[in-house]
């Protein structure tokens, strides 16, 4: 089965909830930049409106990040559109409707513009409505990821995708067997700084055939540990790799 690691990468950044030092989290701007700079993937949270629409946002409320208040899932998407950003980097820079709340469809077009993976977080139940959308955006099953800090939304993900990679979030020692049946599969562990991270957490997930990353590549100095650890991808907040004029990405 093709795999995402066989893509050639020189990094394998993971750009969460977009690339966060030119525009807000989880915004179309932020999506956008990640894209530019040619990220690996990029991350996002994904709910439902009370009327079904699939859109892009950390929090289970509006009121952290936008002018308003209230839960997505109890708000039409009228209402959520309806509203802006109030909160993260150079506002000013954007207009109101890039500031709205962005659809998930807008996220996979970006992520199919510029051809990074589009690293998807469950925050609702509904798997099926998510991948029929990201297939329906015209990706392959093998071209996305679905991660989730729930392991039942990742078991849910496989009966309706047996190729799609799977990413349980702090993953728990206890059931990595499990995961590691549900097959292409990777974690990341609750270890805040990587350089506190034992050896054999690496190694454990590894010999199960899993894929492993931590949180969160955001300095050189910590990329270069992370590499040295063997992780297979790096979920960071703000690296990228260096644009050559001439040659697109080193």
């Amino acid at each position: 089965m093709k795999s995402l690691f066989d893509r050639p990468a020189n990094l394998r950044y993971v750009s969460h909830r977009g690339f966060q030092p030119m525009a807000p989290a989880n915004s179309l701007p932020g999506f956008a930049y990640a894209g530019f700079l040619h990220q690996w993937a990029i991350e996002t949270d994904v709910r439902l409106t009370k009327d079904g629409v699939i859109v892009c946002c950390h929090d289970d409320v509006v009121d952290t990040t936008y002018n308003g208040s209230g839960k997505i899932e109890e708000m039409t998407w009228k209402e959520i559109s309806d509203l802006h950003m109030n909160k993260g980097n150079r506002l000013a820079c954007f207009s109101e409707e890039q500031m709205r709340m962005p659809l998930f469809m807008e996220y996979l077009a970006i992520c199919k513009k510029y051809g990074s993976i589009p690293f998807i977080e469950l925050k609702t139940d509904d798997a099926e409505r998510v991948i029929y959308a990201v297939q329906k955006a015209g990706f392959e099953d093998t071209d996305v990821v679905m991660s989730s800090i729930s392991l039942e939304r990742l078991v849910e993900t496989r009966r309706f995708t047996k190729e799609m990679f799977i990413h349980w979030i702090f993953a728990e020692e206890e059931c990595l067997e499990t995961l590691a049946g549900l097959g292409n599969a990777g974690l990341s562990w609750n270890i805040p700084d990587a350089f506190s991270c034992p050896e054999e957490k690496i190694a454990l997930p590894h010999e199960a055939g899993l894929k492993v990353c931590l949180r969160a590549a955001d300095s050189v100095k910590t990329v270069q540990h992370m590499l040295e650890l063997g992780l297979d991808y790096l979920p960071t907040n703000c690296m990228h790799l260096p644009l050559d004029k001439e040659k697109g990405v080193n």
